[in-house]
């Protein structure tokens, strides 16, 4: 449950080194650049003044953004070319001393290797559309095979248009009834069910009128261009020949062009990476400030990890000027980035922390709390040990197969809460009473528990749910006066409604309650109101009670009445969403009896059948209640942390730490 501490890392250097230096920022894998020019003009960006740097501080009176003359848009797409005619999915580790440093030299292996491959490519390409026409003009020659006529008397008709067409078996019909107002001489060469292929001579005169009536007919052209002499029987007999040829010279070609990939495939993947590695150092350069002589870079580091930065560039570090600065110490318009740094146990909860918001640098991490929490919640609404082992497999699963670690960890883990509960409640598959045939083959007739059965304790299980609500509230409230006081915020922190006065209020008003609940005299009436009256004014005065505290003036930011009149609605908002807050909580108790009494509805229908019926609607039963019931208790406890407990304490205003990194290399 915590919140990576970030330190501001300066390096200043000669122009030189800039691509090396910004190329092992990024193998390093640990820093998200900052603007070096923003950094200067906010005098975050220090550099002690001795006489080794007084070179680079006389310097910097020239300063300027870096820009880059290099084209990477080119190598880009030439990459992209390479890697659309090469196998997918093939990809591996290579080690980052096998990486092209060299720009001038990563260019020509890209630009060479693309011309290469495009070549044998392209060869190849031809010769599959070769094909591809063949067989097309093969599948329009079947429709002419019984026609005897060659095809140099077709292309040689003078008078007459002649041409191939496809009609469906309706139209056809149509074309008879009215075939003596065609100009054309139609005749069917090819019948299948649904359609007809027919030959049209129609004199070119006359071709205008048919084209109109064989378009209003939907008939499709087949474009046939055959200049070879010979009966069509003859040429389909040449182009099979023809195609066997050239599918010999394909397969030949493909393992050519097969082995020309496997035998460059660690060059492409060494040349992709150097690509991409080059493409990410411009991004570090981008963020740079530059001299004719020196480069300035700032950027965020996690503390945990600023010694493997500097072991990444420590082979130039007698030619660099580093230093650091803790994040308090650096200007409040650059916002510190937040990393979180959890547990295995929670961290697939970390996503559902980011769908509300990212916590903000210094505000207390709710990962921890939220898994607890959630998990806890999830068990008591939806608690069954059958029903849980199935939501672990399902995680397990997403995890291991579909490479779903965030949502698979969560599933698997309310697995766990669930079957815990599930012994709790002593029920396993919706069963608290198993059926006579189990009965009968183990001897077993209820499921043990060692808790309470809702059903049998309706009651006790709302009130358990209020009460699980009641210390999550009250933990809430602890963490928000941590966050408020972390922020050195008196008004909030000590007066607010999440504050420490607020806090009394709540506890008062619980104590109050479970006192006259259970007659217990524990405080008079007059002492619990006096205090309830007390911490309302409090709230009501917050402002100009903490400005005069303070010492600051004017005591109101706006006018009195204003504030009084918002401050009267805000008071009866604060009683009405503390009481809201705190019923919310039955309802962990009432989907928890849901729960039970949804599996009842299903075994009584299935207590109405017989044999196969009934398992059919045990196994029913059972596959609805962990599909609907269990996506409804996932929504409800996620609202529960994001409305009820999350608005206590959790601001969440942070931006999240992105560093610049190379996947997949070593």
């Amino acid at each position: 449950m915590a919140i990576e501490k970030m330190i501001m890392l300066n390096i200043v250097g000669h122009i030189t080194d800039i691509d090396k230096v910004s190329k092992s920022l990024v193998l390093s894998g640990c820093v998200q650049p900052v603007d070096a020019m923003q950094e200067l003009n906010t005098t975050d960006f220090t550099v002690k003044t001795t006489e080794d740097n007084l070179e680079a501080l006389l310097d910097v009176c020239y300063i300027r953004p870096y820009t880059s003359s290099r084209n990477l848009s080119e190598l880009e797409k030439a990459m992209e070319k390479i890697r659309n005619i090469c196998p997918k999915g093939w990809s591996n580790k290579i080690k980052a001393e096998e990486l092209i440093d060299d720009y001038s030299s990563l260019r020509a292996s890209i630009m060479n290797l693309e011309e290469i491959l495009e070549k044998k490519y392209e060869v190849l390409q031809n010769k599959v559309q070769e094909k591809e026409k063949l067989l097309e003009t093969l599948k329009y020659l079947q429709f002419l095979k019984n026609v005897d006529i060659t095809f140099e008397e077709l292309n040689n008709l003078k008078y007459m248009d002649c041409r191939l067409m496809k009609i469906s078996s309706e139209n056809m019909q149509k074309l008879k009834d009215n075939y003596e107002n065609i100009p054309s001489i139609a005749i069917s060469i090819y019948e299948q069910k649904d359609y007809r292929i027919i030959m049209a001579l129609t004199p070119y005169l006359l071709l205008p009128e048919a084209d109109r009536i064989y378009n209003s007919l939907n008939c499709e052209i087949i474009p046939l261009s055959v200049k070879e002499k010979g009966t069509p029987k003859e040429l389909i007999q040449a182009l099979n020949s023809r195609l066997n040829e050239i599918n010999i010279e394909i397969k030949q070609l493909e393992l050519e062009f097969n082995k020309q990939i496997n035998d460059n495939k660690r060059q492409i993947l060494i040349l992709e990476k150097s690509l991409e590695l080059e493409v990410k150092s411009s991004i570090i350069k981008d963020h740079m400030a530059c001299t004719n002589e020196f480069f300035y870079f700032s950027g965020w580091v996690p503390k945990s990890l600023l010694g493997k930065v500097k072991k990444s560039i420590e082979y130039c570090e007698d030619r660099l000027i580093i230093t650091e600065k803790e994040a308090h110490e650096v200007s409040s318009d650059i916002v510190v980035p937040t990393s979180m740094k959890n547990n295995f146990i929670v961290r697939p909860f970390e996503s559902m922390v980011h769908m509300y918001a990212v916590p903000s640098y210094g505000e207390l991490d709710p990962t921890l709390f939220l898994g607890l929490s959630y998990m806890l919640l999830f068990g008591a609404m939806f608690g069954d040990v059958g029903q849980g082992l199935v939501f672990i497999l399902a995680g397990i699963f997403l995890v291991k197969k579909m490479r779903r670690p965030n949502l698979g960890g969560v599933i698997f883990r309310l697995g766990i809460s669930s079957t815990i509960f599930g012994f709790a409640y002593g029920s396993i598959f919706g069963f608290e009473e198993f059926p006579e045939f189990i009965h009968e083959a183990f001897g077993i007739e209820e499921m043990p528990h060692f808790f309470i059965r809702p059903m049998d304790n309706i009651m006790e299980t709302l009130i358990f749910g209020v009460i699980l609500g009641c210390i999550l509230l009250i933990i809430s409230y602890i963490f928000s006066l941590i966050n408020h006081f972390k922020k050195k915020d008196l008004e909030n922190g000590v007066f607010g409604k999440e504050g420490l006065v607020g806090f009394i209020f709540f506890l008062s008003l619980l104590g109050f309650v479970v006192t006259t609940y259970f007659k217990i005299n524990l405080l008079p009436n007059g002492v619990w109101f006096a205090i309830f009256g007390v911490s309302l004014l409090l709230m009501l005065i917050k402002e100009p009670l903490a400005n005069l505290i303070l010492g600051k003036r004017p005591l109101y930011s706006e006018g009195k009445s204003d504030y009084y009149v918002e401050g009267g609605f805000g008071i009866i908002e604060t009683l009405i969403s503390m009481f809201s807050n705190t019923v919310s909580f039955i309802r962990v108790g009432a989907f928890a009896l849901n729960h039970v009494g949804l599996f009842m509805a299903f075994t009584a229908l299935a207590n109405m059948m017989n044999g196969a019926g009934s398992v059919f609607m045990y196994i029913l039963g059972n596959v609805v209640i962990l599909g609907l019931e269990g996506l409804i208790v996932f929504i409800q406890g996620l609202r529960l942390e994001y409305y009820e407990l999350f608005s206590k304490y959790y601001e969440g205003e942070g931006e999240v730490f992105e560093s610049v990194k190379l996947i997949g290399v070593l």
